[in-house]
């Protein structure tokens, strides 16, 4: 188990004209920030091979970042797919996660 924290990374990232209404309100930002890290990472997870939950473990009366993603290992890494969604919302985010980088390092190591 791991909660790395990169919602901030994406917060300082986070570039959208068409969001641009949206994301200039600090406390939105941060909360569309916290959402989008979450589903990346889940996203990264599957890439690897896992089974993805998304669950709410705490009532939001008590956090707003009340998020665990569940992951179960399977049967080993997934095909890569013919288009891949999460290069084009980084782009379109202009997002470069951390978390994708390792990944894509160590998958090149590994071939290497």
């Amino acid at each position: 188990m791991a909660v790395p924290c990169c919602q901030h990374e994406a917060n300082r990232q986070l570039h959208c004209d068409i969001l641009q209404p949206v994301l200039q309100y600090g406390l939105i930002r941060e909360r569309v920030a916290a959402l989008i890290t979450d589903a990346l990472r889940a996203d990264l997870l599957k890439g690897q091979g896992y089974d993805v939950q998304i669950l709410e473990f705490i009532d939001m009366e008590h956090t707003p970042k009340n998020l665990m993603i569940r992951a179960v290992k399977s049967k080993g890494m997934r095909p890569l797919r013919k288009s891949d969604p999460l290069k084009e919302i980084t782009e379109f985010l202009h997002l470069d996660p951390t978390l994708k980088k390792l990944l894509e390092d160590s998958e090149a190591e590994e071939k290497g």
